[in-house]
């Protein structure tokens, strides 16, 4: 059985956000000790507080909370005295905490996870996810063209938050280790939010309003969700030979070659046709016959699940990420997401005890841990991390196209290590996606800041051998290739491992090679279908599965390829071995939908007001009070008010509430400008506009430095330093 990735860390979780109790459950799948500090009082408001407490418990140790003077309150302050990471909430928890944390250790990290961090004109308000959905703009732009906001159940930007919040942990764990500096981690979700917004901040960044597209694609079709006889079917794709196969398979080979639909932008262009043609062939198929078809053509495509029908998906079972457990407190079964952490040494740990609140007590637990010895950071073996970026020194190769891995190497970078995109002589697709500026898709140079571009052929043997000694010279390699792909250039993991037996490797794929749809094609707009996460994604009044207007399938997959790569790394500087991890993006959007797994998530409500639209964080009947008059339809509440004179009454009244903005509103709030989230780089004479990092750690900060330059533009600069050559391929 494969070791977990951290070993001997104790992390106390004493948050009561969402965030919090996400972050906590990664850390425990890591390996992670964690012990969860529990209130006998319910001291938080029902929708900031954890929806379900299985998921949030799973795989933890819990101490209950009666005050600072209690036995209890001893008990605690020994534990903060003896942890490794405290995770807290002060928007939510306020000083609920204070007393105990004096005893914190000075050497140990605390990370502070809150709705808009220290500062900024909306510090201190605790907004839930849904919330945060309608401020940063990712309400904005989900949801049918032409037709409402649309708010998703999945609360998924809590789930980024948890990750980054991980991620930011473990960089400053290897700090501790190497050079004994604790530090204080603050992860603010708005500043996670804009973060994930990277597809339309580039169209923001180049003067144009980003809206509502529904399930459709910018650039490509037919890309959409079909209406089947039993439910929706989602197919994505754009090329003329796709559609060629698609004309095929629905019986209309003549509009393959048809003049107005022979190219993808004149299909894009004719989109509402193209999907009518679509259509009129899903509606007589059942969902099962679409796939089986569609697939039988290497297409993209998956069926939309509902959460009962997800429940049941084969490559989620084998994988083990639905796991059936009891929960002690109701003693009824339960639902528990399994890890989706798997590497060849190490692997997440499944949560599947379920502790009673307290239960740590009963068992004896909490004298074990009151006799365990403090704390002790490292020495200081490595000075020069004392002040610099936490991954000062380490480098990183990156082969990757669009998102998920790019977005994993970047953060790599701006954490400091040194990080080469290696792309070949036709470049990332992404480096061309509109809208362009300076010859340069503004999506990928979002997307890959802090990076040194570097350009070599694979199908060449000069280029091989160049790219198997950089990798030898690497700590780490991350990819989002199609499986298979590196096996076919003699770079299987296994090989790779010859190669460099410390060399961390991350393979971020569809569903993971170990699964039954490992040779599917997979877009981030299947996986959201085959997550569930569409079905939590419905229009107001249920009828049409959505998904989020953020590439989140994608952004997620990033971000636990970052997390899993920085365990790694702590395992490797304890152990000295390197290894492979496979991740599934199917895996990692389904932990998405964990909260409805065993009870529905609460409601909120969506109010048309003259000037636009608010969510209130409950629902249309307790809600009545705040406007009397107001209709009803298709799930949307419509009154009088103005945003401003809505949100004024419901304040007064207690409930929480958030203004729908755009894109463009939420840039140019005043809580986006005072956290600084827009860095301004210039890469030659060519400027451009980057995102901060969301992870802020006090001592060893991240921080985006640079824009990529064009295509191959450091290879020379790279095979010097890292092979010692001034030679550069031509």
């Amino acid at each position: 059985m494969a070791e977990t990735f951290l070993d001997g860390i104790t992390v106390v979780e004493l948050g009561r956000r969402e965030a919090v109790g996400k972050c906590g459950a990664m850390l425990a799948e890591l390996g992670a000790n964690v012990v969860l500090v529990e209130s006998a009082q319910d001291i938080q408001s029902r929708r900031l507080k954890w929806h379900d407490r299985a998921q949030t418990a799973a795989g933890k140790a819990s101490v209950l909370f009666d005050g600072d003077s209690s036995p209890d309150g001893r008990v605690l302050r020994r534990l903060l005295e003896s942890a490794h990471i405290v995770i807290t909430s002060s928007d939510v928890d306020q000083d609920v905490w204070a007393e105990s944390l004096e005893s914190f250790n000075p050497h140990g990290i605390r990370c502070d996870i809150t709705a808009f961090g220290s500062s900024g004109p909306l510090r201190g308000h605790a907004y839930p996810d849904a919330l945060l959905q309608a401020f940063s703009g990712g309400m904005w732009v989900t949801g049918a063209s032409g037709g409402a906001p649309t708010l998703s159940k999945c609360r998924y930007i809590d789930s980024a938050a948890a990750a980054w919040a991980a991620s930011a942990l473990l960089a400053s764990l290897r700090v501790n280790r190497l050079a004994g500096i604790g530090q204080e981690v603050e992860i603010a979700l708005f500043d996670c939010a804009i973060a994930m917004n990277t597809t339309f901040l580039s169209q923001y960044f180049s003067g144009i309003e980003a809206g509502r597209i529904g399930n459709r694609h910018v650039s490509m079709s037919p890309w959409n969700a079909y209406k089947a006889k039993n439910g929706w079917v989602v197919l994505c794709t754009g090329s003329n030979d796709q559609w060629r196969r698609v004309c095929a398979i629905i019986g209309k080979e003549p509009l393959a070659t048809d003049s107005r639909y022979d190219t993808p932008q004149k299909r894009v262009t004719r989109w509402q046709e193209v999907d009518q043609v679509v259509e009129a062939w899903t509606l007589g198929q059942t969902v099962e016959h679409c796939i089986e078809a569609l697939n039988g053509q290497l297409l993209p495509c998956g069926p939309v699940y509902a959460i009962e029908a997800l429940l049941g998906d084969p490559s989620l079972r084998q994988r083990g990420i639905l796991l059936d457990a009891v929960d002690p407190v109701t003693s009824s079964p339960v639902r528990i997401a399994g890890p989706a952490f798997r590497g060849t040494r190490t692997a997440g740990r499944p949560r599947l005890d379920i502790p009673a609140p307290g239960a740590a007590r009963t068992a004896g637990a909490p004298a074990d841990l009151q006799s365990a010895a403090p704390f002790s950071a490292g020495q200081s073996a490595s000075p020069d991390l004392d002040s610099g970026p936490p991954l000062r020194g380490l480098r990183v190769i990156e082969i990757g196209n669009y998102t998920t891995a790019p977005l994993c190497a970047r953060q790599l970078g701006a954490l400091g290590a040194d990080v080469v995109k290696l792309e070949p002589p036709t470049g990332d697709p992404a480096r061309q996606l509109p809208p362009l500026r300076h010859d340069q898709g503004v999506f990928f140079s979002i997307g890959n800041s802090d990076k040194r571009a570097v350009q070599l052929d694979l199908k060449t043997a000069e280029g091989l051998a160049r790219f198997r000694r950089l990798l030898a010279e690497a700590d780490v390699f991350v990819e989002n290739l199609r499986p298979g792909a590196l096996s076919q250039l003699d770079l299987s993991p296994e090989q790779l491992h010859e190669l460099n037996p410390r060399l961390v490797y991350c393979s971020i794929t569809g569903f993971g090679i170990a699964s039954p749809y490992a040779k599917r094609s997979a877009m981030d707009t299947t996986i959201q279908a085959m997550s569930g996460v569409m079905d939590l994604t419905r229009s107001a009044d249920g009828a049409m599965p959505n998904k989020v207007g953020i590439s989140i399938a994608d952004v997620m997959g990033g971000l636990y390829g970052l997390t899993a790569i920085l365990a790694a790394l702590d395992y490797r500087d304890r152990q000295g071995k390197g290894q492979w991890i496979d991740l599934s993006m199917q895996d990692i959007a389904a932990t998405l939908t964990q909260d409805s797994w065993n009870r529905p998530v609460p409601d909120c409500l969506m109010v048309e007001c003259g000037d636009g639209h608010v969510v209130l964080d409950t629902d249309y009947e307790n809600a009545r009070s705040l406007f009397p008059d107001a209709t009803l339809r298709n799930g949307v509440a419509a009154c009088g008010l103005t945003r401003q004179a809505l949100a004024e009454a419901a304040q007064s009244r207690g409930f929480y509430c958030a203004p729908v903005n755009s894109i463009t509103e939420a840039m140019h709030s005043g809580q986006a400008r005072d956290r600084n989230l827009v860095v301004d780089a210039v890469e030659g004479d060519r400027r451009w506009e980057l995102l901060a990092c969301p992870a802020r750690l006090s001592r060893t900060p991240a921080a985006v430095r640079r824009a990529i330059g064009p295509l191959g533009s450091d290879t020379a600069e790279v095979l010097k330093e890292w092979l010692g050559t001034m030679e550069c391929p031509s």
